[in-house]
């Protein structure tokens, strides 16, 4: 899902996360494969954060898509109730992108990540932030407001479902705000590996109409 969770990867474990996605925006389609993140846990609640959009394709071609890096610091652990976990997630989005699939520029990002834990089937997530995104037609960066909010139901233990609301608002230029909507099935395939799937649209804004995908995670050593 697009909320970040509050929880770090242990130390001395890498966490891997991959997937593929497909949008349709106004009948023109565009995905992106292997959407990837490497999660290291450093200890001391740290982690470190390296990511790459893999290989985009549009209307306009296909190419390599920019790289982030950044680090995410567990201030709050989980428990019972409506205490909530905490967590703050930093980034840079680099330019390492191709020719027309790269923003260009070097954009910082920040998170706030709550998470409750209602029952023992049930929680609760959201995020709070903001995001600069460079444009290599213009000389200054958009700077957005960035939320999200996220309930997961825990079916039975490997199989889980979510549904989830997120969205961003623009605050330089033209202000804009989008909405979207999704949810989606994770499956436990072993105590290291998870398959997920998804789908979801666009409700308000410059948003996709539609869009799906599906994901595999898993932690080495395993």
């Amino acid at each position: 899902d697009q909320t970040e969770s509050a929880t770090v990867v242990p130390r001395g474990l890498i966490q891997v996360e991959t997937g593929y996605l497909f949008t349709r925006d106004g009948g023109v389609g565009g995905y992106e494969v292997p959407g990837t993140l490497f999660r290291i846990g450093l200890g001391g609640w740290t982690e470190l954060r390296i990511g790459h959009a893999g290989r985009v394709g549009g209307e306009g071609g296909r190419g390599a898509g920019d790289s982030d890096l950044g680090a995410k610091v567990n201030l709050i652990g989980l428990a019972d109730g409506w205490r909530p976990e905490l967590g703050i997630l930093g980034g840079l989005s680099l330019p390492t992108g191709g020719d027309g699939f790269s923003s260009d520029g070097v954009d910082p990002s920040f998170l706030v990540s709550f998470a409750h834990k209602l029952s023992p089937r049930l929680s609760l997530g959201y995020n709070v932030g903001a995001a600069w995104e460079s444009s290599g037609a213009q000389p200054d960066r958009d700077a957005f407001i960035v939320y999200s909010l996220v309930l997961g139901v825990g079916l039975t233990d490997r199989l889980g479902t979510f549904l989830e609301l997120f969205g961003d608002r623009q605050t330089t230029g033209t202000t804009a705000t989008s909405m979207s909507v999704d949810g989606g099935l994770t499956f436990l395939l072993t105590d290291t590996v998870q398959l997920d799937v998804y789908v979801g649209g666009g409700l308000r804004g410059p948003t996709d109409d539609v869009f799906v995908g599906t994901g595999l995670s898993f932690r080495l050593p395993r």
